[in-house]
């Protein structure tokens, strides 16, 4: 693995998944080592990445406090042993945090290249002590960040592929198989809430006719919705991670059982792109994922008509990212035309017809992106955009892996 296996590896899951699972920095008020600081030095938090640090790379910490404590405040970068390795100024100050500190400065400790644990100490005016942190070769550092998240998707599985706890590592969660009315879901027209997204304002949900095998994929963030979105950039991750961990077979299967879900979200045919399936914020006719608290599998168990309140519970809704044919909000057509290009290199080397397979589905998404939305009208992600606000498009993969197999350009 070569140094670009970076912290965006870690994969946020699908719901949400977008979220979960990222390891950043975290703070902790330490204690100072004697002898360094003067009588009176504040205490401010010091901030360091927890996954570790990558050999060869740039390295910054975060220090925190009030802006005359870190005005003469210095730092000194001390071993597992105490010895100390390397020392400096703190630098220029990057802006507020908040009101307990309203000021942050960095530490680079980007001459930190020999692996080992180590720990950041101020002196000077400023007294703390960062948690301690490793510094070490990409594959050490990522590796089992990228084995958890692998073994969080698999306990988020839906549908009828489900694994048994006993074929996850320390047991993982245990449920059945569920939702499996997915396989012959209706799709509906958007629904229309309030300006908060808490109350859907229709008094029933209205079907468009159509119906869609959306089974499989995996639960959101701590509820059971699924949506394109959030799960496109789980499976970019996981094919990226795919490239530098090849020889992780787990790894090679979730990414695929993400893949096929995505695949299910878009109907070539009709050029329609599918973005959720379930609803959260519902109503007094309308019952929702969020109005209960159970095991995914109790959903089947459901004995409910149309027309009864919990009927999207067992039933549940598919709303359209685009109506057939018609423009796609950038930010989903970048992420799912992302993957499917990234599919396309997988499949490349040992089949050929299915990279090209991938790398049509990828062209046709990416054709149907608006790439000038109105700027006055916010981004569609999810219903209700509340859940999932975006205002910025260009950073979600409409720019992202842009060739296929042959170099062909995506676009």
């Amino acid at each position: 693995m070569t140094p670009s296996l970076t912290p965006r590896l870690l994969v946020a899951t699908a719901a949400g998944l977008s979220t979960l699972l990222l390891a950043l920095a975290v703070s902790l008020h330490g204690l100072p080592f004697g002898g360094d600081t003067t009588a009176d030095a504040a205490k401010v938090a010091v901030r360091v990445d927890q996954v570790g640090y990558v050999r060869g790379e740039k390295k910054q910490a975060y220090v925190m406090g009030p802006s005359a404590a870190l005005a003469g405040a210095r730092f000194k970068v001390v071993d597992a042993k105490g010895k100390a390795v390397a020392a400096g100024r703190l630098g220029a100050t990057t802006g507020r945090w908040n009101a307990k500190y309203p000021s942050v400065r960095t530490a680079d400790l980007s001459a930190l290249n020999t692996p080992g644990t180590y720990r950041v100490v101020l002196t000077g005016t400023a007294a703390g002590r960062s948690p301690a942190f490793r510094v070490a070769d990409a594959r050490k550092l990522m590796t089992p960040l990228v084995r958890d998240n692998i073994r969080f998707l698999q306990a988020q599985r839906d549908g009828a592929d489900v694994l048994p706890a006993d074929a996850l590592p320390g047991g993982g969660l245990k449920h059945g198989p569920s939702h499996l009315a997915d396989k012959n879901a209706t799709v509906y027209a958007d629904p229309e809430y309030d300006e908060e997204g808490n109350e859907l304002l229709d008094e029933r949900l209205t079907p468009t006719g159509d119906q869609v095998d959306v089974s499989g994929g995996w639960f959101d963030a701590g509820d059971f919705l699924k949506f394109t979105g959030t799960t496109s950039y789980s499976v970019a991750e996981l094919l990226l991670a795919q490239r530098d961990l090849p020889h992780i077979k787990e790894l090679s299967a979730e990414a695929t059982h993400g893949l096929d879900w995505l695949d299910k979200m878009w109907d070539e045919d009709s050029e329609t792109l599918y973005a959720q399936v379930g609803i959260g914020a519902g109503n007094e006719n309308v019952r929702t994922d969020h109005d209960v608290w159970r095991l995914p599998e109790a959903d089947d168990r459901l004995d409910v008509s149309p027309g009864d309140p919990d009927y999207t519970i067992k039933h549940r809704p598919v709303f359209r990212a685009n109506d057939p044919g018609e423009p796609i909000t950038p930010s989903l057509a970048g992420r799912v035309a992302a993957v499917f290009a990234l599919a396309a290199q997988r499949a490349a080397a040992t089949d050929p017809d299915e990279a090209q397979e991938w790398l049509d589905k990828a062209a046709a998404v990416y054709d149907l992106a608006d790439t000038d939305p109105d700027p006055d009208e916010p981004l569609f992600t999810a219903f209700p955009s509340a859940f999932y606000p975006e205002d910025s498009w260009q950073d979600d993969g409409v720019r992202r892996s842009r060739t296929g197999p042959g170099g062909r350009e995506v676009g």
